[in-house]
């Protein structure tokens, strides 16, 4: 009886050594899983800092001003042949607004006003991006009308600027020009056409009216002498 007892005892041994081995690599793995999931998660987490860090647009130059953050520097964006943002930024230690990179065309300019000027043709103005400039182009869509001005310069003057016109102001760079919209282009439409207009037919209105008043006064004059000089020739005759 134990001789047949024996294959039986080993065979269970056998399998409770398989189960605990199993149960002990099952435990192994699922614990490894978990480690690397919490490893991967934290690496995600980092990955993703890392990028706002390196994404976010450049705030300018770093000041050691005592002062504090709220030291910005008195540069006004519309304001032509003034130093650059950087240069006061150097010399003063002020803070400058956000630019973007010179490895990124520039963003639209902001085009204020056109201006008619008369015998000077029509006056283009506007505001500089947030961007590093090289220069300015502004153009007439259409008409082949083209001015180039220096990145100092805020305003241009173009001849012959038909009413209509359809003019854009745009900023380049070594990367790039900026892209054309609503509010780097506009359409010239002369404010004072109407009332120059109606000044000049006035004018002209109150000079006819002056020479037709004097050719009345003359032949009004004429009338009055050839009466008085017919009243004459007659007394004579009775006389």
């Amino acid at each position: 009886m134990l001789g047949c007892g024996c294959p039986v005892i080993l065979l269970l041994l056998i399998k409770f050594l398989d189960l605990s081995f199993v149960s002990s690599a099952s435990s192994s793995s699922s614990s490894s899983s978990s480690s690397q999931n919490a490893t991967l998660l934290r690496l995600s987490a980092l990955t993703d800092d890392n990028y706002e860090d390196y994404t976010t647009e450049p705030q300018g130059p770093s000041t050691t001003n005592s002062e504090g953050p709220n030291n910005n520097c008195k540069y006004d964006l519309c304001v032509e042949h003034q130093q650059t943002c950087q240069e006061l930024a150097r010399v003063t230690g002020c803070r400058c607004p956000g630019l973007s990179s010179a490895f990124t065309p520039p963003s639209p300019p902001y085009l204020l006003d056109l201006i008619q000027q008369d015998g000077k043709g029509v006056v283009v103005r506007w505001c500089a991006p947030t961007s590093i400039v090289t220069h300015y182009i502004v153009r007439v869509k259409g008409s082949g009308k083209v001015e180039k001005v220096g990145e100092s310069k805020r305003r241009a003057v173009l001849e012959d600027v038909e009413a209509g016109a359809y003019v854009c102001v745009e900023a380049v760079n070594k990367s790039g020009v900026s892209a054309k919209d609503e509010k780097s282009c506009a359409v010239f439409q002369p404010q004072n056409s109407d009332s120059g207009l109606a000044l000049k037919l006035g004018i002209i209105g109150g000079v006819v009216g002056l020479i037709l008043l004097l050719i009345l006064a003359l032949l009004l004059w004429r009338h009055k002498t050839r009466q008085i000089s017919t009243a004459r020739t007659e007394t004579e005759g009775v006389l």
